[in-house]
């Protein structure tokens, strides 16, 4: 049975795409357009234990008022011993300028309106991991055309310091201000030079307090099939062997702009989970996605950790070593996709030791209805 959230407004730390248009049967609002807008990979990083970004920009293409709804990233690993070291630093809403940091002057809270990219990083590890020429990461930015309902879009921000200690989690959570929707959000760590430091959790969630039936205020993502999230969890993992006294790990919620009635429209959760990674050799693919009337696919999230997620707290996955390599849209298979995507994936990896079986990888479609 789906949960119900009791929403608090408050924060808690613990290749070019062509044009989607989706018509929604049963409403008497407009119809979804969202157009997927994708640059291609980007090359690197190319030293160890640094990151590189790349950006896909809603703008290019002639379109004059599409703004982000969800963001997305695919790595290229390679097939040598390296493959590895490359992992996800962070998949971000951007607005070409700044990122939305401390190191930027940004505080909790509000940090943005309308944004129009999406920012995909990429990091390596330690030198002891090697590194690929082939390594490198394609952004992808899920792009509303604010017509119908949803007008605009806002940017919330939430962080926490940590993880610090060796094999330790931190976790964040933004939420979306009152009477708004919740339509994606993303994930970050930083310093950028802490090759073992990485989000493992990007997804959907509920700031509804604790206690049975609830999400635990964001420490237990959306299930299937539940709707209206109003927040957004991010979950970071340390596998340095030193302490990280500056590590920090960012959740971003991106929610439907202020005084904008929303009553009429629906997000819906769609999940998957699958057993993995255990070897290096063989990443992990999750793939779910939006159902007959759903609505249009507007964002999506990963993650990779111990245990269902859904319904239990956030938890590490089996090794320090495992890692995102990507969250995006894609076709029914897995495959990236930016022409009417109505799934999502994700791809996990583990280190050169492998993982345990206890180690779960996760996928998240946020489908809107009634734009």
């Amino acid at each position: 049975m789906a949960r119900k959230s009791l929403r608090t407004p408050v924060f808690t730390a613990l290749v070019l795409g062509a044009a989607l248009v989706v018509a929604l049967p049963g409403t008497a609002y407009a119809s979804t357009t969202l157009t997927v807008r994708s640059p291609g990979a980007t090359s690197g990083p190319t030293t160890a234990n640094s990151e590189s970004a790349s950006n896909a920009n809603c703008r290019t293409g002639g379109d004059a008022n599409d703004v982000v709804s969800g963001v997305g990233i695919l790595q290229t690993v390679g097939t040598g011993t390296a493959q590895s070291n490359l992992h996800v630093r962070g998949i971000v809403p951007f607005d070409g300028t700044a990122e939305y940091v401390a190191a930027n002057s940004y505080s909790p809270g509000v940090v943005g309106t309308n944004a129009t990219q999406a920012r995909a990083i990429g990091g390596t590890g330690g030198s002891g991991g090697g590194l690929d020429a082939a390594f490198g990461s394609t952004p992808y930015a899920m792009c509303l055309d604010p017509g119908g309902t949803i007008t605009g879009t806002q940017i919330v921000m939430n962080s926490v310091a940590g993880p610090t200690s060796p094999g330790t989690t931190a976790l964040t959570v933004a939420t979306c201000p009152e009477g708004t929707r919740l339509l994606g959000g993303g994930a970050r760590t930083t310093p950028n030079n802490v090759g073992a430091l990485k989000p493992v959790l990007s997804a959907p969630t509920y700031l509804d307090g604790t206690g049975a039936g609830t999400h635990d205020n964001g420490a237990i993502a959306a299930d299937d099939g539940e709707t209206n999230p109003d927040s957004w969890v991010a979950g970071s993992l340390y596998g340095g062997s030193t302490t990280g006294a500056t590590n920090v790990t960012y959740a971003y919620a991106i929610c439907s702009g202020s005084g904008i009635n929303i009553s009429g429209t629906t997000v819906t959760v769609r999940y998957a989970e699958s057993t993995g990674p255990a070897s290096v050799a063989a990443p992990q693919k999750t793939t779910t996605g939006c159902g007959e009337g759903d609505g249009t696919l507007i964002s999506g999230g990963a993650g990779v950790t111990g245990g269902d997620v859904t319904s239990s707290d956030f938890s590490a996955p089996g090794a320090q070593g495992d890692h995102l390599n990507g969250s995006y849209p894609s076709d029914g298979s897995g495959s990236p996709s930016t022409t009417a995507p109505a799934n999502w994936t994700s791809t996990t990896h583990t280190g050169g030791g492998g993982s345990t079986s206890a180690t779960r990888s996760h996928a998240w479609a946020l489908c809107l209805a009634g734009n």
